[in-house]
C-alpha cells in the first residue's frame, strides 16, 4: 500500500481551491488547514503574493483571511514580511485551554437529552478510528471532528463558532505536541468517559469531564513546552518563494 506524499513544511499543496462555497471562506479554511496540519509552523512567514499564487486566487481574499486570522490570534502582522504564524508560548497556552474547556462545558450542560443512537454510533466510530490512528495530522483532525460534534449537540451556533475559533488558535499547540511528544492513552480514555456521560443523559458530568480533559491536555502541553529550548516548538518555516511582498515580484 503506497503512502501518500506529504508536503514539506512551509509549502502550499498545489492546486486551486474549490469554489463550492464563498471564495473568502474557502481561502480562510485552506489557510487554517495549513496551519493546523503544520505546513506553516509557528514563526512561519505568510505572504499574500505566494499564497495567492499557490491557491489560484487574487490577493484580496487572501488578505481578508489573514486579517481575520490576525483578529483570532493565529497570525501576527510583521513589518516588511506580511504576516507570521504566532509562536507558541506557555503563557498563551495557559490562557487558551481553560477558555475552550469552559465553553465546551457550557455547550454540554445545554444538551437536554441523550444523543440519538445514530449520533452515538458515529461518535463511537470516530473515537475508535482516533485510537487506532498513528498519524499526528490525521489524529488531530479526528480529535477536532469529535469535539466539534460534541459542541454541535447543544444547537448554539454562536457557541460553536467561538469554540471553533479557539481551536484554530490551539491547533498550533496540538499539532506541534503530537509531532514531538505524542502521548495519547489518557486523552483517549477521557474521550470515552465524556461520551458515556452524554449517552447516559448526564450533561453535568459530561461538562465536568470536558473541563478536566482540557485541563489535563493543557498540563501535558505546558510540561512539554517547558522542556524544550524553544527551537523544537517554534521552528520557523516560510511560505515565501523569493517574492517581495511589497512588489509581488
Amino acid at each position: 500500500m503506497t503512502t501518500p506524499a506529504t508536503a514539506q513544511p512551509g509549502t502550499v499543496p498545489p492546486g486551486p481551491i474549490p469554489r463550492a462555497e464563498p471564495l473568502r471562506e474557502s481561502v480562510y479554511a485552506r489557510i487554517v488547514e495549513l496551519v493546523a496540519t503544520g505546513h506553516f509552523a509557528p514563526g512561519a512567514a505568510l505572504t499574500e503574493a505566494s499564497l495567492s499564487r499557490a491557491l489560484g486566487v487574487s490577493r484580496t481574499p487572501v488578505r481578508e483571511a489573514l486579517l481575520r486570522l490576525q483578529a483570532e490570534g493565529v497570525v501576527d502582522s510583521a513589518l516588511a514580511r506580511g504576516f507570521v504564524v504566532r509562536p507558541i508560548t506557555t503563557r498563551e497556552c495557559g490562557e487558551l485551554y481553560p477558555v475552550l474547556g469552559t465553553l465546551e462545558a457550557l455547550a454540554l450542560r445545554s444538551v437536554a437529552h441523550p444523543p440519538a443512537d445514530a449520533v452515538v454510533e458515529r461518535l463511537t466510530g470516530c473515537l475508535r478510528e482516533l485510537e487506532r490512528c498513528e498519524d499526528p495530522v490525521r489524529r488531530r483532525g479526528l480529535d477536532t471532528r469529535y469535539h466539534e460534534a460534541l459542541v454541535g449537540l447543544c444547537g448554539n451556533g454562536r457557541l460553536a463558532a467561538l469554540t471553533g475559533q479557539l481551536r484554530n488558535s490551539l491547533s498550533r499547540y496540538e499539532i506541534a505536541y503530537m509531532h514531538h511528544a505524542p502521548e495519547r492513552a489518557h486523552a483517549d480514555t477521557e474521550h470515552r468517559e465524556i461520551l458515556a456521560a452524554l449517552t447516559a443523559g448526564d450533561g453535568e458530568l459530561a461538562a465536568t469531564l470536558t473541563q478536566r480533559h482540557w485541563a489535563s491536555g493543557m498540563q501535558v502541553v505546558m510540561t512539554w513546552l517547558a522542556g524544550t529550548d524553544g527551537t523544537t516548538a517554534t521552528t520557523a518555516t516560510t511560505a515565501t518563494t523569493g517574492t517581495d511582498e511589497r512588489t509581488g515580484e
